[in-house]
């Protein structure tokens, strides 16, 4: 099985998920820009370090429609086509759109597995920059490869309806689920609420509205911040912000390996993600997951894909719009033996809802065609 993903496979949840679970019943490759550093696992870098002129060169082939020129001569892909030349592979999966055509060219006898996570499309719509050099080059990818893979994922429901509705794919889902924890905490709660949100921090995802938030709880909740950030600017507006609020820190982030264990000895977990672009809309991401696995109650805004499982599950509660404040008069409804209901519902959850049944699902599907 070869995997492909022009990411830091690393610090990749998903593909790494992907790796876990097939390593056990696959003879694994994989293709990215850095090794997962699972063992046994045969790694290809495609790293090419950046260069300005280089990036910005090739751009106006966007502007121009020039995608297929514009594809083939990226350094990833050439490096791909090269380093993997003379090697036969059974499976393939392609992960995100980017890596989906050179999978194709590659492939030889190989089934091809597309798994687009999110939506490519409408992948950054909040940036004209993004709008105006992207989005059709993304349209264009989904438009003449999709269809070609054997089988394709993608991570919810409406994410799946919209690749039905616009490009006639259906998609299997297969969600951001992480790898069960077992759980030794104690569902204890102690006098001080201890909430966490991590992830990465992008200006998009406006984590500045939770910081906002903490001004309007109850004295008995602490958030802390665990956060990976891409630009400095952001940091110091967000250090900014917390100033000397008591009830809000900023920590260090652990390892993508680390992070179940440690969020596991707080309460709650939360995220209030304004509807900005499609995928933001529709978010089901890996922290959301996350929470579960780390057995916290969980509060979010009304984002749909959430707020099911949130509902189906008992996990939570749901503020009625993406506003700060009520999001605070939310969290302020909890008292700690509603958070103890909850985690213990988290437990249950964390059962159903992991990675293990997810890739047995997708195993089942790939053993079928043998």
């Amino acid at each position: 099985m070869l995997l492909i993903s022009f990411s830091n496979l690393k610090s990749d949840p998903r593909v790494k998920r992907q790796i876990n679970y097939f390593k056990d019943f696959y003879e694994i490759t994989t293709v990215g820009l850095a090794d997962s550093e699972i063992e046994n696992v045969t790694h290809i870098n495609v790293f090419s370090p950046f260069n300005k002129i280089k990036f910005i060169a090739p751009l106006p082939k966007l502007l121009l429609g020039m995608f297929e020129s514009y594809y083939w001569n990226l350094d990833e892909i050439k490096l791909t086509i090269e380093k993997t030349k003379g090697k036969k592979f059974d499976i393939i999966i392609a992960n995100d759109a980017d890596s989906l055509p050179v999978a194709l060219k590659i492939k030889g006898s190989a089934k091809v597995i597309f798994d687009a996570h999110e939506y490519s499309p409408e992948e950054n719509t909040d940036s004209f920059r993004w709008r105006v050099l992207f989005k059709n080059y993304k349209t264009y990818l989904i438009k003449h490869y999709a269809n070609k893979a054997d089988f394709m994922l993608t991570v919810c429901d409406g994410i799946a309806k919209k690749y039905h509705s616009v490009f006639g794919l259906n998609p299997m889902i297969i969600t951001n689920a992480a790898d069960y924890f077992e759980n030794t905490n104690s569902m204890h709660v102690g006098e001080k609420i201890k909430i966490m949100h991590h992830g990465l921090a992008l200006p998009q995802r406006k984590i500045e509205n939770m910081i906002e938030m903490m001004d309007f709880v109850d004295n008995r909740f602490e958030l802390d911040l665990m956060l990976v950030f891409r630009k400095e600017e952001y940091k110091k507006e967000l250090e900014q912000l917390i100033g000397t609020k008591k009830n809000v820190r900023l920590i260090p982030p652990v390892s993508t390996d680390e992070i179940i264990p440690f969020i596991s000895q707080y309460d709650m977990g939360i995220y209030l993600l304004e509807p900005n672009n499609f995928n933001n809309k529709h978010a089901l991401p890996n922290k959301f997951f996350e929470f579960i696995q780390g057995r916290l109650a969980i509060a979010i805004g009304p984002s749909p894909e959430m707020a099911k499982i949130v509902t189906d599950f008992n996990l939570g509660m749901i503020s009625n719009d993406f506003d700060a404040k009520n999001l605070a008069d939310t969290i302020n409804s909890f008292s700690s033996d509603k958070i103890i209901f909850f985690k213990k519902k988290s437990d249950l959850a964390a059962q159903e809802l992991n990675a293990q049944k997810n890739y047995r699902k997708l195993h089942l599907e790939i053993s079928s065609w043998e």
